[in-house]
């Protein structure tokens, strides 16, 4: 620990006591207004705690809350930790019981802001979310504390910022919320795009001189430079190391390109090297050159689109390069674009997406952000890959993603806390429902510990929580707080109805969306400025012009903040209790031991198929009888994006003990069909890979062999176009049940027509007639997401190919004769 000076012995110390006087919160004379303003912050949360005055006063620091920097109060602290000037230590801070004091010291006044919110949390104090609502306040007459902890942030910088920005209204809630949290930064990593500020700002020089322009089928044209130029190069050293020069309190610069494409193809610039050589080469010029005159500060460059491959030279010490999660090019993933570049780039950076309205809509589960499990595994993998900055865009949608938010923030500054998710998870249940905790552990696991599919059966399942929930005796901060619940699962509620409805029905929907979204802004639930600047692309909705999002509240029709009474709250969980029906059917699990269906003689009809193509990580499952064994295949890349990098196939035996490959073959992405042959020397089944990075890829089996699709809720890859599969139903098998999103007809052995499915998503449930188990149902004509929930869940395109899992095989084998 620190080299104190003068420090007593490191005990419990009693802050309030029931008939005694409260410790005074001590600042220093020499205290700047930011240490002072926390200060008589913390006097006021204790005070709320305790209901006793806490006074800030000056003085030397001998007793009390001491509160400061090194530099306030250098008799207490003489560790170089906490009088760094080095940027990367400027959030370090202590905190310390002592005999008559409990010491929070930072090195910087960010710091010292630190250790004041780190106090009341180990006090009880928790801020979950932003605003009033979700600021748990500990009441207890006694307050205590034994604690001696250096602090210092595992990542340097923790954004969560809200894209599409926040509404006015939420604005200093969220930054409180981040302040509260520690999910700050302690350094101003700037990586955004760079080339289009220096074109406009130089707009005269590249008129006049155009080669200093990327060249693009033969002709001179931004927003891409000639970085193979001399010039162009001298000319954004001289520009960003100016920045520098007219405000050295600056930590960093950005070198990032602009976005898109548009690579210079001249010559030259190939001389150079890829892409990624390319950009980074510029991005090391300016390094040097700012090193050089400025010691110590940061070039910024994501590794992002087409420079998102790790390049053949090396950063600069200098430079940090934050890795894109998204939008990478060049067929790697994640895992090997950090390995890659960290050979590369002394110090790395990630660019996270927690949150995109367009791509999650607010839907529980459907985010990176409320996934419990993703933000316990990258954040540790990414730290311990060499990432020290992390910058993640989300919403202002606390209603699906606020318990992945707070998670996020406690990891970034500790990735260790991953091992105690489960401990963090129970904690926010104690604190924010209390007695409430056994339904909303149900809710919360619902929606942040799965990835539950958008349906009706989702939206009563959530509304049930929240009624079980409000039937108990709750205290006036626990039924706000599920206030606010019932408002976010009835927006969910509302999305649903408008992303299945078609014409004036849309129409309709997503007006009473809109005004609902507006209606419950200021909870922060849902992302309404998002939600409604994103609707207006919907070319199937027409908003009025005096509805559009920059029409203000008293001149826009569909804008009023009137509060939701107590009846209409209750009113909404009864109705969609009422209303949002639930699967009446128990799942049955089966076995992954798949096997041949041969020995039960099953028949099909007319071949199915695939559908037009995959898009993301496949698995086909096949048989080997005899070996060596080849299986021929045919594969065929970029359907969709040619730019993504080859489509790969692997052959993984499960026979093989280590889990590995031992055939595997790739085709580019030119959307051509290539025969792949995979060999393998084991008996029995096999998983064939298909891994595309979602540029969409078909796969077919040759030679007749089994080819079985698993119909099941982790299958990641997802079919697209119309295709029609076998599945089969064993016997004595009552309910065919399962979920459906997307259209399409079912049909059972016979070939007729059981139910016919729309496209809005949801649990679904037939009766199987007499004599239709034992036989082989079909999804006709159908598209998008099964999942087969209560029968084996293997489809394939005839009998032939179906594989099954081995207790049943042998169990209707036996009955069958």
């Amino acid at each position: 620990m620190l080299a104190l000076a003068s420090v007593g012995t490191l005990r419990a110390i009693e802050l309030a006591t029931e008939g005694g006087t409260p410790l005074s919160v001590v600042i220093s004379s020499k205290a700047g207004e930011r240490t002072r303003q926390v200060a008589n912050e913390l006097a006021d949360k204790l005070k709320t705690i305790t209901t006793k005055p806490f006074v800030v006063t000056v003085a030397d620091g001998r007793t009390g809350i001491v509160l400061g920097t090194a530099a306030d109060f250098p008799a207490i602290s003489h560790d170089e930790r906490l009088t760094s000037k080095a940027i990367t230590d400027r959030e370090n801070y202590l905190i310390r019981s002592e005999d008559h004091r409990l010491v929070l010291i930072g090195n910087t006044e960010l710091a010292v802001e630190h250790a004041v919110w780190d106090l009341l949390h180990r006090l009880g104090w928790r801020q979950f979310f932003p605003g009033k609502t979700w600021e748990i306040i500990p009441h207890r007459h006694d307050l205590r504390i034994e604690v001696n902890r250096f602090e210092s942030p595992a990542y340097h910088a923790r954004n969560i910022w809200p894209g599409f920005g926040a509404i006015s209204e939420r604005r200093a809630d969220i930054a409180a919320w981040n302040a509260r949290n520690r999910a700050t930064k302690g350094v101003e990593l700037s990586s955004g795009h760079a080339y289009d500020h220096i074109l406009h700002e130089h707009a005269k020089e590249f008129a006049a001189h155009p080669e200093m322009l990327a060249l693009v089928k033969g002709q001179r044209r931004g927003p891409k430079f000639c970085i193979s130029n001399p010039a162009l190069r001298a000319l954004v050293v001289a520009d960003l190391v100016k920045k520098f020069d007219d405000d050295p309190a600056l930590d960093s610069i950005s070198c990032e390109p602009s976005d898109g494409g548009g690579w210079c193809e001249c010559a030259d610039c190939a001389k150079l090297g890829s892409v990624s050589d390319q950009a980074l080469t510029l991005t090391n010029e300016v390094a040097r050159a700012l090193a050089a005159k400025h010691p110590g500060k940061i070039v910024g460059q994501y590794a992002y689109n087409e420079h998102s491959p790790a390049p053949s030279i090396h950063a600069e010490d200098n430079v940090v390069i934050s890795i894109a999660t998204g939008f990478i090019k060049g067929g790697l993933t994640m895992e090997q674009l950090m390995d890659a570049w960290s050979a590369k780039a002394r110090t790395m950076g990630i660019r996270e997406y927690y949150s995109v309205w367009p791509w999650d809509h607010d839907m529980p589960g459907q985010a990176r952000g409320a996934q419990l499990d993703y933000l316990a595994r990258t954040i540790p993998d990414f730290y311990g890959s060499g990432a020290r900055y992390l910058s993640a865009e989300a919403s202002d949608n606390w209603g699906c993603n606020g318990l992945g938010y707070y998670l996020a923030s406690r990891l970034l500054w500790d990735p260790e806390q991953a091992n105690n998710v489960d401990a963090i998870f129970d904690d926010f249940l104690d604190h924010a429902f209390g007695g409430a905790k056994v339904p909303m552990e149900k809710f919360y696991t619902l929606i942040n510990r799965g990835r539950p599919p958008e349906s009706d059966d989702l939206i009563g399942r959530m509304y049930r929580r929240l009624q079980e929930a409000g039937d108990l005796e709750i205290d006036d901060g626990t039924r706000a707080r599920l206030d606010d619940l019932i408002l976010y699962t009835h927006a969910c509620e509302l999305w649903l109805d408008y992303s299945a409805a078609h014409g004036t029905a849309r129409q309709r929907a997503a007006e009473a969306m809109l005004r609902f979204a507006w209606q419950i802004r200021t909870t922060g639930m849902i992302h309404t400025m998002a939600m409604w600047r994103t609707i207006v692309r919907d070319k199937t909705v027409k908003l009025p012009d005096d509805c559009l999002w920059t029409i203000p509240e008293g001149k826009n029709p569909w804008k009023h903040s009137k509060a939701f009474t107590r009846d209409e709250l209750d009113d909404l969980v009864e109705q969609g209790v009422a209303h949002r029906t639930i699967a009446d059917f128990e799942p049955t699990t089966f076995s992954s031991e798949l096997r041949p269906a041969s020995s039960l003689k099953l028949t099909s009809a007319k071949p199915g198929n695939f559908g037009l193509m995959q898009r993301g990580n496949g698995s086909y499952w096949t048989w080997v009888d005899k070996v060596p064994a080849e299986i021929h295949v045919r594969l065929t890349a970029g359907l969709v994006y040619q730019n993504q990098g080859s489509a790969k196939v692997r052959l993984f035996p499960t026979a093989e003990t280590q889990g590995a490959s031992v055939s595997e073959g790739e085709a580019p992405p030119d959307k051509q069909a290539r025969e792949i042959v995979l060999k393998t020397t084991f008996v029995g089944l096999h998983r064939i890979e298909v891994e595309d990075h979602r540029s969409g890829s078909k796969l077919e089996v040759l030679d007749g062999m089994p080819c079985t699709f698993n119909a099941a809720f982790d299958q990641t890859a997802t079919i697209h176009g119309r295709y029609d599969l076998y599945f089969y139903v064993p016997r004595g098998t009552e309910a065919v049940g399962g979920f459906a999103e997307g259209a399409g007809r079912l049909l059972n052995g016979d070939g007729v027509r059981v139910m016919e499915f729309t496209s809005k998503p949801g649990y679904f449930k037939v009766p199987v007639a007499e004599g239709q188990d034992g036989r082989l149902w079909k999804f006709e004509f159908s598209s998008g997401k099964r999942v087969l929930l209560t029968v084996p869940p293997q489809m394939a395109r005839s009998a032939v190919e179906l594989l099954l899992p081995k207790e049943i095989v042998e169990r209707d084998a036996r009955a069958k004769k």
